[in-house]
């Protein structure tokens, strides 16, 4: 008791061991504390960086999106581009300076290797003014000619068909010839009824000799690629190739006779096509 007594009295004075006790306390609370503290501030970051790696998650959803689609129009683009390009190349065909035309679209490739002729449709006809026997065209020569139509399409029987006849004379040389198609190779021509004195060789250009009224003077058609001399026939068996690649053709033009206007578009068809850039196909 005395010595309570004594301790109290001492520290009335002195206060020494109320400051022992509020420093003893605040360390063992600040001991218990720091931890969740440290507790609490390690959630707070977790959940910032949780809500932060969301929003940079919705961020890149987006911008992937934005990506994916800049990049499909940027093929559009190209494609676009690709198109007008040879759509510019066919109305500058010089036969067009000497006859009217109009552009087609190739809807259709021959079906298969075993199909009996080597043909294509595209999306004009006889209403268009497609009509059987009208040439066909592109900017770097012949391709064909109508075999068939309907009112809104048309069949067109290519250069390389056995059954197809054209007329040609080489440029050089100026040797007259009838181009038929061959059953052997895409691409592949035969010259026929060429004389046996005929100056012809390998690499001139066939063009269209002009002496009927479908085919104009001077469009290409093929290059020689073999002369063989005929030992026991009265001509001359030269080879050539087509000047088109017929595989790779989309666009084409179709020559109307000279004097004739291209055929008119429907109202409706009119009005799309005056809102369509120049080179576009009607």
């Amino acid at each position: 008791m005395f010595l309570y007594l004594g301790l109290y009295t001492w520290n009335a004075r002195t206060g020494y061991l109320d400051t022992i006790a509020e420093r003893t306390g605040l360390e063992i609370v600040s001991y218990m504390l720091s931890p969740v503290v440290w507790v609490k501030d390690r959630v707070g970051e977790w959940w910032e960086h949780y809500m932060a790696l969301v929003d940079i998650s919705k961020e890149n959803t987006r911008l992937r999106s934005e990506l994916d689609r800049a990049r499909a129009e940027a093929s559009l683009a190209v494609e676009d581009r690709m198109e007008l390009q040879r759509l510019r190349a066919l109305l500058g065909l010089e036969a067009l300076r000497k006859r009217p035309a109009f552009a087609a679209r190739v809807i259709a490739k021959r079906f298969g290797p075993q199909a009996v002729l080597k043909t294509f449709t595209i999306n004009k006809g006889f209403l268009d003014g497609a009509l059987t026997g009208t040439p066909v065209v592109t900017q770097n020569g012949v391709v064909g000619r109508v075999l068939r139509a309907s009112p809104h399409a048309a069949t067109v029987l290519m250069v390389t068909d056995p059954g197809f006849r054209l007329a040609v004379i080489s440029r050089e040389s100026r040797t007259p010839g009838i181009i038929t198609g061959s059953i052997n190779g895409q691409r592949r021509l035969e010259m026929a009824y060429v004389a046996q004195n005929a100056r012809i060789t390998v690499g001139e250009v066939l063009v269209t000799a002009g002496i009927d009224s479908s085919f104009s003077k001077g469009i290409p058609v093929g290059v020689v690629t073999q002369v063989t001399p005929g030992n026991e026939i009265l001509f001359q068996q030269v080879h050539a190739q087509a000047i088109v690649d017929l595989d790779s053709v989309e666009e084409v033009l179709l020559l109307m006779e000279e004097g004739s206007a291209p055929p008119a578009l429907p109202a409706a068809q009119a009005d799309d096509s005056a809102k369509q850039p120049a080179g576009a196909l009607r």
